[in-house]
């Protein structure tokens, strides 16, 4: 009682010390609503988007309104140009994000920066998208600025991205800033993906035919990856181009093939003409881009859209086939992953259409991916749920068909069970030794005190066949008072002294009035087919029989 009203104390003062520190955290806040703020960086880098022109194959001069813009571009040639005034601070970067171009940069044409995405092998064509820092040195008169683009891949011909203007602090943090959602979203996934993996491996220790864990875990280090590399963060630790390149298209290339894998875990009858479809169009489709690219007909970034659309065919069917399983119709997960399909729909097909580039759709993107995963999530554990209340179920039946109630140890059928099924290959093998028990004058007690004691000696002589055995074997109850051991790798030497140990805890009975003798025998064999079982059996029940011949003899 005095517990009970000690813990509610404890548990007023705690509610009590919370409502202060949070009244204190709004006062505060209230208080200084109006304080001067403090940054380390005092200014965003300024956009640098307009004022830009090119010039026509004629040479027309023409305007461009504002980056990002797509200009037409002459063998993947294009040039762009700025009219500078003198820059009052020497201390400024000029920052831009390109595809898969080269880029020299001139200021009075004279090359202050370039950057080549040379490929090892060659038929790569281009490594992929860099950000591209260039430090403008310090002008005293009005210059042009120019930044020519080269490129082999189609779609990013005459490409330029949003321009930053500003210190070279501020330039970093300020693309810090617009990624870090994507990034921290990636390494989420990423983790996540880690854990489902852990978690996997000790599920199928349980049911090694079930593989949705697995699968899962796959698809979200897939998805993790494109997201890191989607944030573009990646840059501030490593511009190994080759490595960045594969992050980018290697995993976008593996996500259709671990959602196929993922659906077929999780459907319970995916024998279906379109599920098989989706699987060789996956093949095809993925062989289709590889030899496109290895021949340099074709670079992944212009046809990675295809696996995309796939995905998008593959969640569409999996909204449609869940909604059959028998297993999902009445669970409110249905809703939610429907709500997470159809958003993963979307933001596939902006992807694929190359939509994305807007901060608003990233965002969308940001959040739809993570309500998939939630869903995804769930629905791999209800699955599971069900199918180890499947395994219970066949455990308990297991338990009813292989267990001797009356004493817990395997009965019978589980004895000729290990006999019959014994296989060289599969069963551990070395030497197993075989031990015979058999209690004494059972008839007599009964006779003298009826079956339900009889019972409950046959009870205490299993106790004290499983407190010498202590999980060095298997015990199994053959007849109403005969017991056999099977064990392995068990030391010929301490054989005695484990059946001696046996002698004591029969002889140590406490219920004098109900006290019972035993008999054993063992035999030593190594087997290799269930005959040998039964040869062995044979000779440790002549070893146990001369020993009760012995007890008799020595009680007359």
């Amino acid at each position: 009682m005095k517990k009970s009203v000690l813990s509610s104390l404890k548990y007023s003062i705690f509610k009590i010390l919370f409502f202060v520190l949070s009244a204190i955290i709004v006062f505060v806040l209230f208080m200084g609503r109006n304080s001067e703020n403090k940054k380390l960086i005092n200014n965003e880098p300024k956009t640098f988007d307009k004022g830009w022109y090119y010039y026509s194959k004629y040479g027309e001069r023409i305007e461009i309104p504002s980056l990002p813009v797509k200009i037409p571009a002459e063998d993947g040639i294009s040039r762009i140009y700025h009219t500078l005034l003198p820059l009052e601070d020497g201390n400024v970067s000029l920052c831009f994000y390109s595809e898969h171009q080269d880029i020299t940069v001139r200021l009075n044409n004279s090359v202050i920066y370039s950057f080549s995405t040379a490929t090892h092998p060659k038929n790569l064509i281009s490594y992929r998208s860099v950000y591209n820092l260039i430090e403008i040195p310090r002008f005293y008169e009005i210059s042009t600025l120019c930044i020519e683009t080269r490129t082999s891949v189609k779609s990013c011909e005459g490409l330029y991205k949003d321009i930053l203007l500003g210190d070279r602090s501020q330039v970093l943090f300020s693309i810090v800033m617009e990624h870090i959602s994507s990034f921290l979203l990636g390494v989420m996934f990423i983790v996540a993906s880690i854990f489902l993996f852990c978690t996997s491996h000790l599920f199928t220790r349980s049911n090694r035919k079930d593989f949705t864990l697995l699968h899962l875990s796959l698809l979200t280090f897939c998805i993790g990856l494109w997201q890191l590399d989607d944030s573009t963060l990646l840059f501030f630790f490593t511009g190994y181009l080759p490595l960045l390149w594969c992050l980018k298209y290697m995993s976008q290339l593996f996500m259709p093939i671990f959602t196929y894998f993922f659906l077929n875990s999780i459907i319970e009858k995916p024998k279906s003409k379109f599920i098989n479809a989706i699987f060789w169009i996956i093949i095809a489709t993925i062989f289709v881009q590889l030899l496109l690219q290895i021949l340099g007909i074709r670079a992944l970034t212009d046809t990675v859209f295809m696996s995309h659309f796939i995905y998008v065919a593959i969640c569409l069917y999996t909204v449609v086939t869940l909604f059959k399983e028998e297993w999902l119709k009445e669970s409110r997960l249905k809703y939610l992953l429907v709500f997470s399909m159809l958003i993963s729909v979307v933001i596939f097909t902006f992807t694929a259409f190359s939509l994305l580039n807007k901060q608003f759709l990233s965002s969308v993107m940001s959040f739809g991916l993570a309500v998939i995963f939630i869903a995804m999530i769930l629905i791999a554990y209800q699955k599971q749920l069900k199918l180890f209340e499947a395994i219970n179920k066949a455990d308990t039946y297991k338990n009813l068909a292989f267990i001797d109630m009356a004493t817990g140890v395997n009965n019978k059928t589980a004895w000729y069970t290990l006999i019959e099924n014994f296989n060289e290959t599969t069963r551990p093998q070395g030497e197993y030794c075989l031990i015979v028990f058999d209690m004494n004058n059972l008839k007599k007690i009964n006779d003298k005190y009826g079956h339900l004691v009889g019972d409950k000696v046959i009870k205490s002589f299993c106790d004290c066949i499983t407190k010498i055995v202590n999980g060095k074997g298997e015990i199994y109850r053959i007849g109403g008072d005969e017991f056999v051991c099977v064990c392995q790798n068990l030391y010929r030497e301490n054989i005695l002294t484990m059946l001696h140990h046996f002698d004591e805890a029969v002889a140590e009975q406490e219920d004098n009035e109900f006290k019972f003798s035993a008999a054993y025998g063992y035999e030593f064999f190594t087997p290799k087919s269930p005959a040998d079982f039964k040869i062995a059996m044979e000779k440790a029940d002549e070893k146990m029989y001369s020993r009760k011949t012995e007890m008799k003899e020595g009680r007359e």
